[in-house]
Parts: C-alpha cells; structure tokens; sequence
C-alpha cells in the first residue's frame, strides 16, 4: 500500500521535523499503503452519486484561527456526517489547516493537498510542504490539507495495535504452506477495531473521504478546487474526480497508485521497484570510497539480513518489548529508498544493528508506521486500505505469495505482501468497495511518476493516466517515492507544475523531466 507519501519522521523526531514529516512515509506511511491502493467500483460511484446516500445540510463556513504552533497558518474544522448514507446522525469534526496565498492579488483559489498513507496528517506535514512546493504555487493559491476522517485530529480510531509488534512481524514464512507471519497480529487488530469501534472503523473509506472533501471545498466557500495528492493521495483524487469531476479546476497526482489493481497485484509491482531502488543505493554508496558499509554493500546488507533473520536483537525497552527483526529492517529500508534525504540515521542505524544495537533501526522502523506527533498510523491506514476492497487474501494465500516474492527479489521483495495487504488478511468484507473506476467527466489531469520509486512504482502512474479520458503522465528521472519529496528543486518539474496549475497548461505526451 501506499504508505510514505509524506516524509517520514527520522528517529529524532524534534529534528526530524526538519527531517520531514511522511512519515510523508512516508508519504511513505506504510503498506496500507504502506503506502495502500485502494480503488472505487464505478457501480460503487455511480450509485452513490444517483442518490444512494443522502444529502446533508450544507455545511457552516470555516471559522479560522491562528494555529497554536504553526505561524502563519490559520487552523479550523468542518463538521461531516460519520455515514453519508445516514446523514442526520453522528458526525466527525475534521481538523483543517490552510496557508493563504502568498499574493492576494494573484490568487487563484485554493489548492486542497493531501500527502497519502492512507491516514496521514495533512496539517502537521502542511509546513514541510509549503517549502517543497514550487514558490509560484504557494504565492498565487490558498495551500489547505486536512485531517482525513479516523485520523490526527480528527476523531481517530485507536484500537490500541503496537507498532513495534507490526514493524517486528517477519515479512516471509519460514516453510511452504504458512500463514503470514503477522497474521496473528493483523487478525488481533481486525478483531478490536471492529468491536469496540464498529461505526467508525466501517465509516474509513476513501469514497467517504472524497465527500469530506467536497464538504470541505464548500465550507471554503469556493465552487472548484485544486488538488494535488501524493501516493495513496492520488487514489483519493481519483475518485473525488469520479464523483465531483465539476468541482475540480485542475488536478495533480504525484506518485501514482493504480486504483483499479488488487492489493496483492500492488505488491508484485512494489516488490521489484523496491528491490531495483536498494540495488541503486546499495551500489551507489559501494562506489562511495567514504561508504561507510565497506566495498562490499549488498554483502554488508545480506549479512545483516541474514542475522536478524536467525537471531533477532533484543527488545530496546522502555516499554518496547518487541525484539528488532528482519521486518524492522524491511520497514525502515523502505523509509530510507523512499526519502533518503530525510532518513540521513539510516546507514548508522545498520552499522548499530550489525554490532548488536538494535534501537536505532527500531525507531526508524517506526517512522513508518507513526506520524509526526508520534501517534500510531496503523489501525486507521489499514481500515481505510481495506474498507476499500472487497475481498483479500487468506493467510496462507498471503504467506505463499511472500515466498514467491522473496525467492525472485531477495533483498526486500518478500516485505511487499505485508505491506501492502498484511492488514487485511482478517479484515471483514467490505460493502464500501471501489474497482473499475474511470473518472470520464474529469478535466485535464497532470500525473506525475518517479523511473526510481520504491514504493509506488513508475508502472502505477502509467495505469492511473490510462483511468481518465485526458491525462499526461510526466515522467521525473529520479529516485525515491514521489516527485515532490525528492525532486521540487528541479527547475524542468517545477516548469510543468506551475504551468498546469497556473495556466491549465499540460505538457506534451511522454514528456521527461530529471
């Protein structure tokens, strides 16, 4: 799944923050998606567009207010009904942030940014992107993210799953015909999101999030937005597009999922992406005389593979009583591919566990899996991962396909199956899902996609382009998951963007940036 598409939080998360946010991680965020596909049935929009939910009263303008912590950001909330098929009863209060345009005088309108996962928190990683975001952009729009339903501040499902126990599950069976090895900590957590939160965690679904959002375009005040989405973010600009395609003035997706692929063909696309990424870091610090791993890299990280596999570290404490794993190593390694210029502890925190110190890839393992506040991602990225499906595969099923992966992409290609469906695998059945959608009444689509992503590969954004009846896919040679995480210095990107955004202008077809 989709799961950084924001940047993550580096293990010291005070100087993370200068380090970034995804988890931006991930925008990276994990496997769900971590991350993290999820895809709208065009029955699915069709019907609820003609009437299968119910209209609920408009909502009240935003109120705003300077944020507590964050000069110069004014913060504020729409209230939204929990069930949109039942739109008189419970609501949730959505925590949005908005940046005003720069120039009052330029402005075009607002651009609604959501940075992935799924889950996370659009206004505690709003900062961060209004550094990456081209100068033009954040001078001529009104820059607003939000809290998505279930998540942050806005009325979050907890269900109480550890992260360490997640980060720590090994990502292969030892033996054919095993289950998933995190199969019981994936089922322990389908369990008690159910029971104890039944409304809610049904209610965590990216169409539920897409009419969020349209409350929150009318709560602005505005007729049409502009969205720009990262990683599972795109997933959910799709189908704003596919239900509200009037409402939309331009739409950037950034790191694209295929919204109409399974889960499990999710991760047999990010197996070989991610492998073909370590490969590339791997040689390229080989090539490094200063490379701190010696002139053998992928030796240096086979053997430490190879010995968290057979004799994990111990448990760092502190509460932390999960030992570190191989499936630390696979999640902070996807961290790292994903934004490497945020995750710097990286290559330290593998020379610490090589010598019997596992805290420090354990923290960065978790970066993963948190945001930036150090909340958990994990009950609420994986409820919105697999509400959006209809069916997922079996523990066994799953565990097959993990030794599958493993076998052709050794490195971390077995890690893709926990990743991207782990958490489904007891997930109940959901009457919520999307497949086959193609947003025929949207506008002209910019779709941007990185030849090096680890995490939402280049083939993902190919597909996404293909899903609408207008869409130029531009392709940015570089590496790590998304554009704008790792490339908004790049004066040919950043060309295109403020030319879409600004003037609706689109690139040619097959055009190369990087």
């Amino acid at each position: 799944m989709p799961r950084p598409s924001g940047p993550p939080v580096p293990p010291d998360r005070r100087s993370a923050v200068a380090g970034l946010t995804l988890a931006l991680a991930m925008l990276i965020s994990f496997g769900t998606g971590l991350t993290c596909a999820t895809g709208i049935t065009a029955a699915a929009a069709s019907t609820a567009s003609a009437g299968g939910t119910r209209a609920a009263a408009p909502p009240a303008r935003i109120t705003w207010a300077p944020c507590p912590d964050q000069s110069g950001l004014q913060c504020g909330s729409v209230v939204v009904p929990l069930d949109y098929h039942q739109s008189s009863g419970a609501t949730i209060s959505l925590a949005v942030t908005r940046k005003p345009a720069a120039d009052p005088s330029a402005r075009i309108g607002v651009l609604l940014f959501n940075p992935g996962g799924p889950g996370e928190s659009g206004n505690q990683i709003l900062p961060v992107v209004l550094g990456l975001l081209p100068a033009a952009v954040v001078s001529r729009f009104d820059v607003v993210s939000f809290d998505p339903r279930g998540t942050g501040a806005s009325d979050p499902l907890e269900c109480g799953t550890s992260p360490p126990a997640v980060t720590s599950a090994l990502p292969v069976p030892s033996r054919p015909g095993q289950p998933l090895p995190g199969t019981s900590v994936f089922t322990a957590m389908a369990g008690t999101c159910t029971h104890d939160h039944p409304g809610l965690s049904s209610a965590l679904t990216t169409e539920a999030t897409a009419r969020d959002m349209d409350r929150i375009r009318a709560a602005l005040g505005v007729s049409q937005i502009n969205y720009l989405g990262l990683s599972y973010g795109t997933v959910l600009g799709t189908v704003y597009a596919d239900l509200f395609p009037h409402r939309l003035r331009a739409l950037v997706l950034d790191g694209g999922v295929d919204v109409n692929a399974t889960l499990a063909t999710q991760a047999a696309d990010e197996a070989p992406a991610a492998e073909r990424s370590l490969q590339h870091y791997l040689s390229g610090c080989a090539a490094d005389p200063n490379c701190p791993f010696g002139p053998d890299s992928t030796a240096m990280f086979t053997s430490l593979r190879d010995q968290l596999q057979s004799h994990p570290l111990p448990a760092p404490g502190n509460g932390d009583n999960h030992p570190v794993t191989v499936g630390d190593l696979d999640s902070a390694t996807l961290l790292a591919l994903s934004a490497p210029d945020f995750t710097t502890s990286y290559p330290t925190a593998l020379l610490d566990a090589l010598h019997g110190n596992g805290s420090p890839l354990r923290q960065l393992a978790l970066a993963l899996v948190e945001d930036l506040s150090g909340a958990s991602l994990v009950d609420a990225s994986w409820a919105i991962a697999c509400n959006d499906f209809a069916s997922h595969l079996g523990p066994v099923a799953a565990g097959t396909e993990a030794r599958s992966l493993d076998a052709r992409y050794p490195l971390i290609g077995g890690y893709a199956v926990t990743y991207n469906l782990g958490g489904c695998l007891a997930w109940p059945r959901s009457s919520s899902a999307i497949t086959n959608l193609h947003p025929r009444r949207a506008p002209p689509v910019l779709v941007l996609g990185n030849i090096g992503d680890p995490n939402t590969p280049l083939v993902g954004s190919q597909h996404l382009a293909r899903v609408f009846p207008k869409a130029t896919l531009v392709t940015w040679s570089g590496w790590g998951h998304t554009w704008l995480l790792n490339g908004s210095s790049d004066a040919c990107m950043v060309g295109v963007v403020d030319g879409y955004l600004i003037d609706l202008r689109l690139p040619r077809p097959g055009a190369r940036c990087g």
